[in-house]
């Protein structure tokens, strides 16, 4: 249960024996958070994930931003969303009817595709999933000429929107031919930079040339290397190649998350980053306090949104409340007494 803090931006969930996040998010969301609705909210389908049954709806749609924060209060979801798509009518239930008016592109970059990844659960793999984010928004922007940002899912990715007047029109063969440039699907690295000539050295690529070669160039400057060979630029280009998840960007009615909104699998904010650094820490969740935590699986020492966990199964631990709910549902334990304070306010932890 939960009653009213010291602000009208707060509430204060009492855990007694075992907390239920449905409660914390019922208290988060009924104050009215700040959510990013797309700004031609009208052409856009909406879909939530209830608590209740955990059952999907969709087809849904708003005349205004305030409507979809109504129903956020009302109903309270384990996760919501909205289409990169706009329709003439996004409420028809088959998508044929809908009328297709664009999508924009949209990348998904999930930490477990990350190499030593596998689980995504500490700070470093999140790391490095956004200097992957920030790469491919540094690509888009440079070779593409579209400008655009970056969110942190809430769990354990980031996604990296774009729109354009040329890109809203792409159909899925034309999409997937577009992930090729960043996961250089089928890239022959001797037609970028032939090393077999029959006169004279190959020219090292440059940071200023187009397209692929200038992000080798970069990266060949940043290591110091002047002298080029294949097995280096190999290794380069491993480096360069983003682990994007292709189904995601050649669908043009894949659904987004809603910036604001709660992450059902961790309990953390959808929020958008910059392109100047990404931090971990408290900022993220709603959730403050501390709470007794009683973990169900042991946790090897581990950088966990900017705290040092670890967990001995079976043993009780007082812990910052965002840890222990993200580590609740994460599927480590469970919080069994203290005092949630749920917060509106979204302050900003980009550098």
């Amino acid at each position: 249960m939960y009653r009213r803090g010291s602000s009208n931006r707060e509430k204060i969930v009492r855990v007694r024996e075992r907390l239920e996040v449905s409660e914390l998010f019922k208290a988060y969301y009924s104050l009215r958070p700040e959510v990013e609705a797309p700004s031609d909210v009208t052409y856009r389908e909406f879909a939530f994930q209830l608590f209740k049954d955990d059952v999907y709806v969709r087809h849904i749609s708003f005349d205004s931003a305030e409507d979809l924060e109504k129903y956020l209060a009302l109903e309270s979801p384990k996760n919501a969303y909205y289409s990169v798509a706009r329709y003439e009518l996004p409420s028809a239930p088959n998508m044929d009817e809908k009328g297709w008016l664009g999508s924009e592109l949209m990348f998904d970059i999930d930490v477990d595709h990350i190499e030593g990844c596998r689980d995504g659960l500490g700070d470093n793999c999140l790391l490095k999933g956004y200097s992957y984010a920030r790469r491919l928004a540094e690509m888009l922007y440079r070779d593409f000429s579209i400008a655009p940002y970056i969110y942190f899912t809430g769990n354990r990715g980031f996604h990296v929107i774009g729109d354009c007047d040329w890109c809203r029109d792409l159909d899925r063969r034309e999409r997937r031919e577009l992930t090729t440039y960043f996961t250089l699907e089928g890239l022959d690295l001797d037609l970028i930079i032939p090393l077999r000539l029959k006169r004279g050295k190959p020219v090292k690529p440059s940071p200023s040339d187009p397209g692929l070669r200038g992000w080798i160039g970069r990266e060949l400057e940043a290591r110091g290397l002047d002298v080029i060979d294949k097995s280096v630029l190999e290794e380069i280009v491993e480096y360069v190649r983003i682990p994007i998840d292709v189904q995601v960007t050649q669908d043009i009615s894949r659904l987004a998350r809603i910036r604001g909104t709660l992450n059902g699998k961790a309990g953390l904010r959808v929020v958008r980053v910059g392109m100047n650094g990404f931090s971990l820490g408290s900022w993220l969740s709603p959730f403050k306090g501390e709470v007794v935590f009683r973990s169900t699986r042991g946790l090897d020492h581990m950088r966990v949104l900017g705290e040092t966990v670890e967990l001995v199964e079976g043993r009780e631990y007082s812990l910052p409340a965002h840890i222990a709910v993200y580590l609740q549902l994460k599927g480590y334990g469970v919080v069994v007494k203290g005092e949630i304070v749920v917060r509106a306010d979204s302050s900003r932890g980009t550098i």
